[in-house]
């Protein structure tokens, strides 16, 4: 893919001018910082503060823009400010615009606005730009991919979109069509613009391998990694960002070893970037490439697309710094099991959306290690399980203990004033380590099978139950302060999370579900105006909620409400153990005798398959291992288990995790 780029190069896909610096031999660059409005991000580490911060901002931008005291080559390239476009019609004014209204000069066409407007494929050019706003608003404030300045002046200034440019429009139009109301897009208008948008840029990513293509393609793959197409979609992503280069830096040791030979030294593909916003884009590129595929993989038993042994990357640094062009040095991400040379950390360089990349990366961690199976009836595989999920849980505490105050500290939410960190990406970071919590606790306290020597633990199901209660805080939050729009496919994925949890809990312990799930399923309802995959978790949530409630109501026996959904977790576990572990005879897969899933039968699935935990290995049949195909016993290694067995007895004086011991 990589010998399919355009002629033109990677260096003209950002439009950042000629004069700009470039990077010495240590990837340095010369200080650099925009002048008069240094604050002016929409998406940097306090764009989502509440009221003050919002008025200050506003205050910030109602000043004139400057470039006096830029450095020379970038300011003399630069295009008119943005609110100096006025399109015609009767559209969404310009960011600037509305905050200040004094600001409204006429809009000439040319440039970009004139190749732009003559294109049947695009929308109105006034309503493009307000698309292209609204993808400021409610996509990158939870996937800071794109530099709002310099992106804004590539596709709305002085100078002739680039074909990379154009697809990038496309994937904006296609992505951010769902959050515009504007009413000329009639049901029909929305169907043909997204389906030409996407075609567009998916027939131009097999094709060309290049940043901006990449960086197209992302956002197409936004909400839709979730199944088999969105899987193909991902896989071209990763492999065309490893081949490009993107999950090393410039000065890794990986592109130039210490001692070069032909299968140790990379090809680099990519020109060296002329500035630190060009530098940092492809940086972000990469994190929301590992960020996607790390969503796609953790619901499912498959590998990522992205392996830790091929990235040598930093992490991202703050998003003010970034929109400042203000070069500076940030830590290396360290996957599990790498050694490190590299001593710099500047923790003070890091921003949010660092932190959730490195909580991400113990999350993979988890689901790697989750993946093994263990002979739970031999006390050697039970002891070495534990042992590493004790590790598991003293780097996940490490990491949440190490987080600096303003973003380790959850009681802000609950402090007037205190919130002016909290962005969607802080939200993002904090969610999804409770969403990691879950993850791993919840194998030891609400496991699938167990035997004598592996049993559940109390103290584990309380680490659960604390992260859920947290997870609806946080729910609690972004819906007070109406951010929800501004939140992803992602979020909703931490609230399936914590909602199933909710009723495998139910089955467990409490013997009724939590009343906090219904609060879930309405934020997945309304998210899933916005996108499809929060309509389908709410969708299956209710169904099975109205099955657990319609036992409640018909039976005069207490236990039936906690029995229906013992049996859905069953009949998930039945369905994963038919499909995913089926006995291999003489090489090949014998399907075991048993009835056709019915529609609600798959559904649980869906529900619970992510708790059926932890895997046992399944023996060939000529040894004697196997199961009836109905959910009776099957047998590992030396233990006769049983699937589910209810109800579950915590013996809290002989918790293993608690007690550190087995």
């Amino acid at each position: 893919m990589a010998d399919a780029m355009p002629s033109g190069g990677f260096g003209s896909q950002g439009q950042l001018p000629t004069g700009s610096a470039s990077p010495n031999g240590n990837g340095q660059y010369p200080q650099q910082a925009w002048s008069g409005d240094e604050d002016d991000d929409d998406d940097g580490e306090d764009g989502e503060g509440e009221g003050g911060d919002r008025k200050r901002k506003r205050s910030r931008l109602n000043r004139p823009l400057s470039t006096a005291s830029m450095s020379q080559p970038y300011a003399a390239s630069q295009s008119p400010a943005i609110g100096a476009f006025r399109p015609n019609g009767p559209s969404v004014p310009s960011p600037l615009q509305r905050m200040n209204s004094n600001i409204q000069p006429d809009l000439e066409l040319n440039g970009a606005a004139a190749s732009v407007s003559q294109d049947r494929d695009f929308p109105p050019y006034d309503l493009l730009y307000a698309l292209t706003d609204l993808y400021f608003r409610h996509i990158n404030t939870w996937c800071p991919l794109l530099h709002r300045r310099s992106t804004l002046d590539s596709l709305f200034g002085a100078n002739a979109l680039d074909e990379g440019d154009r697809i990038l429009l496309h994937a904006i139009v296609a992505t951010t069509i769902r959050f515009s109301t504007d009413s000329r897009l009639t049901a029909e208008a929305r169907a043909k613009y997204y389906t030409t948008s996407k075609q567009t840029v998916l027939l131009y990513g097999l094709d060309n391998s290049s940043v901006r293509s990449l960086q197209a393609l992302v956002i197409l793959a936004l909400g839709s990694i979730n199944g088999p197409p969105g899987w193909n979609l991902l896989a071209l992503i990763s492999r065309s960002a490893i081949q490009l280069g993107l999950a090393t830096e410039i000065t890794s040791t990986s592109v130039a070893p210490i001692y070069p030979s032909i299968y140790t030294l990379r090809a680099i593909i990519l020109p060296e970037p002329k500035t630190f916003i060009e530098d940092e884009g492809r940086r972000r590129l990469f994190w929301m490439i590992y960020v996607l595929d790390r969503y796609a993989t953790i619901a499912t038993a498959f590998e990522f697309a992205v392996d830790d042994k091929e990235i040598d990357r930093k992490l991202p640094c703050k998003d003010e710094l970034w929109a400042r062009n203000q070069p500076v040095e940030t830590r290396w991400f360290r996957p599990a099991n790498r050694q490190f040379e590299y001593h710099a950390d500047n923790p003070e360089n890091l921003g949010a959306f660092a932190y959730y990349i490195e909580i991400l990366g113990i999350l993979t961690q988890i689901h790697r290690f989750l993946k093994k199976p263990v002979d739970i009836g031999a006390l050697g595989d039970v002891e070495q399980w534990q042992q590493e999920y004790r590790q598991l849980d003293s780097r996940l505490s490490g990491w949440k203990y190490d987080l600096p105050s303003q973003y380790g500290n959850m009681l802000r939410l609950h402090v007037p004033g205190a919130t002016e960190h909290v962005n969607c990406i802080w939200i993002m970071m904090h969610i999804t380590y409770h969403t990691t919590v879950i993850r791993l606790h919840s194998s030891a306290a609400y496991p699938s099978t167990k035997s004598p020597i592996f049993t559940p633990s109390f103290n584990a199901s309380q680490r659960c139950r604390t992260a859920v209660e947290d997870i609806c805080t946080i729910n609690t939050h972004v819906r007070t302060h109406n951010l929800l729009s501004n939140l992803g496919p992602p979020f909703a994925f931490s609230l399936w999370v914590a909602a199933r949890l909710l009723l495998v809990h139910g089955s467990t312990i409490d013997h009724l579900v939590n009343p906090a799930i219904h609060a879930l399923v309405e934020t997945l309802r309304d998210m899933g105006s916005y996108w499809e995959v929060a309509d389908r978790y709410a969708t299956l949530l209710s169904r099975v909620l109205a099955e657990y409630d319609d036992s409640e109501r018909h039976s005069r026996e207490p236990p039936s409400s906690v029995k229906i959904l013992a049996d859905m977790r069953r009949c998930a576990y039945d369905l994963d153990f038919l499909i995913s572990r089926q006995p291999r005879v003489g090489g090949a897969i014998t399907p075991r005798a048993g009835k056709t899933p019915a529609p609600n039968e798959l559904e649980y699935l869906d529900v619970f398959d992510f708790f059926n935990v932890p895997r046992v290995p399944v023996q060939d049949v000529q040894q004697g291992a196997g199961g009836d195909g109905n959910g009776g016993e099957v047998y590992a290694g030396n233990a006769d288990i049983t699937a589910f067995n209810f109800p579950f007895n915590y013996d809290m004086s002989a918790d293993w995790f608690a007690n550190g011991a087995v």
